[in-house]
């Protein structure tokens, strides 16, 4: 599980930012930009900066760290340029001064990152409360159009990005399993090893084929997408890789509530037909997406108040599908 950098403390965060704004400064002198200021927006899987020029507007510079792989990296950008030759607008990759995507950067200390610098897409991400019917369904809208541009996408001889699937899932349940006492109980534990189970023995006989597996963004969710002149735009493409189209629907819908769900799927199907009684299939993914978040975010101290608050809402979840209850479109009740 590829977190990035390591921010566990305040001096680990800050002494991470400081080295990757030196080699953000080394980076950009490797580029044919004539840019008047940097500004630092976050770190995460990569440290983010938006590069402002006063002839060619603005650019997304990442700075990776040396542990990620530059073939998934420019991979990544080769998928992405791909979308953007069938229409859909996104972040793609500014080529350095050597024609090449990913740029080897240094801090002051020679310390090895690499850097990629993308297009800036215009934009707002919208809270949670402040979609209307018509962003959802726009957001359903755009993970269609992605599916779609995927289909026919043909990837170079050595490719290389991630597949999501059974073999993803169960090293993220395994983490899960050694690291759940700060926020699971052992008791609520046993409801997520049957519900891991079963989703497990879903994913053993799923077969995949081009109309319900390919390229997939594998992280549109909220936070991932922007919004300009009523439009919906997706960026942070940086855990995209294969997988099924309703792993990749369910990542999105996992932070919308139950009425928007609805309206995401609704604009999905105006562009692309889902496959008969997906449903099921669906709800695993969405318990499947549930359980790698919480992998995730399992041994970040800073995370787990917001985690034991979610618990009731997770059991619930839980609960509805160990028991076969369709629990995607409709409010659980919550036990107190």
């Amino acid at each position: 599980m590829n977190k990035g950098f390591q921010m566990d403390t305040e001096i680990n965060r800050n002494d991470t930012l400081k080295q990757t704004k030196q080699a953000a400064l080394y980076a950009l002198q490797k580029y044919e930009i004539n840019w008047i200021s940097i500004h630092f927006i976050q770190i995460s899987e990569h440290v983010t900066f938006r590069i402002v020029s006063d002839m060619d507007g603005s650019f997304l510079l990442r700075i990776h760290s040396a542990d990620k792989k530059e073939r998934e990296i420019s991979s990544e950008l080769e998928w992405t340029s791909a979308m953007k030759s069938k229409g859909i607008t996104l972040p793609v990759a500014v080529r350095n001064r050597e024609g090449s995507l990913v740029t080897t950067a240094y801090s002051d200390d020679g310390k090895l990152y690499h850097a990629t610098l993308l297009t800036w897409v215009e934009g707002e991400r919208l809270e949670k409360g402040a979609h209307t019917e018509e962003t959802i369904y726009k957001m359903g809208e755009l993970m269609a159009h992605l599916h779609e541009a995927s289909t026919d996408f043909s990837p170079s001889t050595d490719f290389s990005r991630p597949s999501w699937g059974i073999h993803t899932f169960e090293r993220d349940w395994a983490h899960l399993q050694l690291n759940h006492g700060h926020f699971i109980s052992n008791e609520a534990l046993e409801l997520y090893s049957m519900a891991a189970q079963k989703v497990t023995e879903l994913l053993k006989i799923l077969t995949s084929h081009e109309q319900n597996f390919g390229m997939i963004h594998a992280d549109l969710h909220n936070g991932n997408i922007v919004f300009f002149e009523d439009e919906a735009y997706p960026i942070d493409f940086g855990r995209c890789g294969f997988g099924y189209h309703l792993y990749d629907i369910a990542q999105s819908i996992l932070g919308l509530f139950p009425p928007q769900r609805v309206l995401f799927i609704k604009g999905y199907e105006r562009i692309r037909q889902l496959e008969g009684e997906y449903i099921t299939k669906l709800e695993a993914f969405f318990i499947m997406g549930l359980i790698e978040a919480y992998s995730f975010h399992a041994d970040d101290s800073a995370e787990w108040d917001g985690l034991i608050e979610e618990q009731p809402y997770a059991e619930a979840l839980l609960k509805a599908y160990i028991n076969g209850s369709s629990f995607l479109f409709v409010p659980l009740e919550i036990s107190s």
